[in-house]
């Protein structure tokens, strides 16, 4: 297991990982479920507990501790689960919570007022943090950032430099020149302009000396912006990111 080779103590690491019901349409019903002795009951079998418990302790034995930082309810390529559903999974989850198994609960793509406002007013336990796609065909959740403030939502953010912006801007002449400024790669500088506006970035690198760039540009060396420079950014993804 990566992080205990790492020789960081488990205190130190913020581990967080994902519920998708085995019953969804279009997922593979073997990958939320790895237990010892492959002890992994058929789907059609399992109630939503059930399906969760399965899942949460399928975390705990792959990740190798006793319990995750955060679990996020995801809805699969985007598409909404029913409410109905979700708010059943979040009751399971919200135990997990009380037993100290689980320690801050969120939810992926969601993109609907509405479905979020109803989920942060009805749950007990209210969820922390939001993982949405940055892309244009979301209108980079330009409308909703405020209601992420209001609920307290740490916003992470996915597909950042794969999706719309990413290669449009990574290969602009303002961005290049930009980036040349601050003595980074536009794909450092986009990551720290998701920063800037309220987002946490996802970086997937799988690169040890680009994730140590990543860090010295995002956390310990923090790239300076001054307004002029947000607004430039903005002006090549979208004028509305700064307000």
């Amino acid at each position: 297991m990566g992080w205990k080779a790492s020789g960081i103590p488990r205190n130190e690491l913020y581990l967080q990982t994902l519920f998708l019901a085995r019953s969804v349409n279009g997922y593979s019903t073997t990958t939320n479920c790895n237990l010892p002795n492959n002890v992994c009951p058929p789907s059609d079998d399992l109630s939503i507990e059930e399906d969760v418990n399965l899942a949460i302790n399928s975390s705990l034995y792959n990740l190798q501790t006793d319990y995750l930082d955060a679990v996020l309810v995801h809805n699969f390529r985007a598409k909404l689960q029913p409410y109905e559903e979700t708010i059943q999974v979040w009751r399971v989850l919200e135990r997990l919570v009380d037993m100290g198994t689980i320690r801050h609960l969120g939810i992926v793509s969601v993109h609907d007022k509405d479905y979020l406002t109803k989920l942060h007013n009805e749950a007990r336990i209210k969820p922390l943090i939001i993982q949405n796609r940055f892309h244009s065909n979301r209108g980079y959740d330009i409308n909703l950032r405020p209601t992420f403030q209001e609920f307290g939502l740490a916003n992470q953010l996915f597909w950042i430099l794969t999706g719309s912006a990413g290669g449009r801007i990574r290969n602009n002449d303002v961005v290049k020149d930009l980036a040349a400024k601050k003595n980074v790669s536009p794909q450092i500088l986009l990551y720290s302009f998701t920063m800037e506006i309220g987002g946490s970035p996802l970086i997937g690198t799988k690169s040890v000396s680009h994730m140590k760039d990543d860090v010295n540009s995002l956390v310990t060396n923090k790239i300076q912006w001054e307004k002029d420079d947000l607004i430039t950014m903005a002006s090549v993804i979208n004028n509305n990111l700064i307000q």
